[in-house]
C-alpha cells in the first residue's frame, strides 16, 4: 500500500510541474488576446480550462 501511495505522489509531482508551465505559458499569451485572432484565443482558453481541471486532479490524488 506504502509503494502505491509513493508512486502516486511521485507521478503527481512529475505531472505537476510541466502542468504549471503549460498554465503559465498558457497566461501569458492570454495577455495579449488582443493581438490574436478569436480561434487562437478560443483555443488559449480552451488550454488553460483543462490545465485548471488537470490541476485540481492532481491535488486530490494523494490528499
Amino acid at each position: 500500500m506504502a509503494e502505491a501511495r509513493d508512486r502516486l505522489h511521485t507521478l503527481r509531482h512529475d505531472l505537476s510541474n510541466p502542468l504549471a508551465a503549460i498554465l503559465a505559458e498558457t497566461q501569458l499569451l492570454l495577455l495579449n488576446a488582443e493581438q490574436l485572432d478569436a480561434e487562437t484565443v478560443g483555443s488559449l482558453k480552451q488550454i488553460e480550462a483543462l490545465a485548471r481541471k488537470m490541476r485540481q486532479i492532481l491535488q486530490h490524488v494523494d490528499a
